[in-house]
């Protein structure tokens, strides 16, 4: 998968749990300013996200929202995740 299919699915993700179109996220978007998300949104978010791309796991007992503030960071995270699937 291509950085832009990562995002697309982040922003299908949001869009699911949002329950509203998320589309134009660039990577300095923030996830909890800019879009609004509290802990509880954000984990729903990550499980949605995993159903999403094939072969993402989020470990809650390692991760924070904080691991996740910007969507930089999490597609950064999301292809360190899918390089061993992929090689």
């Amino acid at each position: 998968m291509s950085h832009q299919d990562y995002l697309t699915r982040v922003e299908q993700a949001l869009s699911e749990v949002l329950e509203q179109p998320v589309s134009g996220l660039s990577e300095a978007t923030q996830l909890d300013t800019d879009l609004d998300l509290d802990s509880v949104t954000f984990m729903q978010f990550l499980l949605t996200l995993e159903d999403k791309i094939p072969g993402l796991i989020f470990n809650p007992d390692q991760l924070a929202q904080t691991d996740f503030n910007r969507v930089g960071s999490l597609l950064e995270y999301i292809a360190d995740q899918q390089l061993p699937a992929e090689a």
